[in-house]
């Protein structure tokens, strides 16, 4: 769990979606809990935000939306990432579990020809 100072540390990383999937998920599941780094979150959100549209010349009136969606969007990648982890995990679970059977059919083989004996 994030301690407020590193949470703090990873606000810009965060609105620059600099923080890799790891800290992506550290941050927002202590963003989730803490009213006050959640408020430092929306203030540099709401300030950097609004600066880059003001200097792009573009932009959405409703900047405390558009961090709502930020983070939506922020969550499902992280469920996507906590996704991609299972699936590998049970991939490499199968492709072991497939080579000790293959392994084990062949010591078998050899067994009954008498190559092993």
């Amino acid at each position: 769990m994030l301690t407020c100072r590193e949470a703090e540390k990873m606000v810009m990383p965060y609105i620059d979606e600099q923080l890799s999937e790891k800290e992506l998920d550290d941050f927002l599941e202590h963003i989730q809990g803490c009213h006050s780094c959640r408020e430092e979150l929306e203030i540099y959100y709401t300030v950097y935000v609004g600066l880059r549209q003001l200097d792009s010349g573009t932009g959405i009136f409703d900047i405390a939306g558009a961090l709502e969606d930020s983070l939506d969007l922020a969550w499902l990648k992280v469920r996507a990432a906590r996704l991609r982890r299972i699936i590998s995990y049970a991939v490499e679970a199968l492709c072991a579990t497939g080579v000790v059977t293959t392994l084990l059919l062949q010591v078998r083989i050899w067994l009954q020809t008498g190559f092993l004996r």
